[in-house]
């Protein structure tokens, strides 16, 4: 599992606009953590983040089965249609 396989799996989930830092981290008790910051467009509706958010972790699974955690954090352009977007959107839906 490297970065780069998982930067390509996330660059081909539709509805990703771009993918900025992916990282693998290999903690003290053996599991696998990855983590990506997602952008999103402006004009893309909360509902549709949650989902491309649920694709992109599978697509990651995919290529990096030994993941124990994977921690995605969606990056949402201004302007937005959904001036108030619940926070627990981004928070907890995020992470997996």
């Amino acid at each position: 599992m490297t970065e780069s396989t998982i930067r390509d799996a996330l660059i081909a989930t539709a509805g990703v606009q771009s993918v900025g830092a992916v990282a693998v981290h290999e903690l003290a008790d053996g599991a696998v953590l990855v983590t990506a910051r997602l952008g999103f467009a402006p004009a893309t509706p909360t509902a549709d983040i949650v989902f491309i958010l649920e694709v992109a972790r599978a697509r990651i699974r995919d290529v990096a089965p030994d993941a124990s955690d994977i921690v995605l954090e969606p990056e949402l352009a201004a302007p937005r249609d959904d001036a108030n977007p619940p926070t627990d959107v981004f928070v907890i839906r995020g992470a997996d």
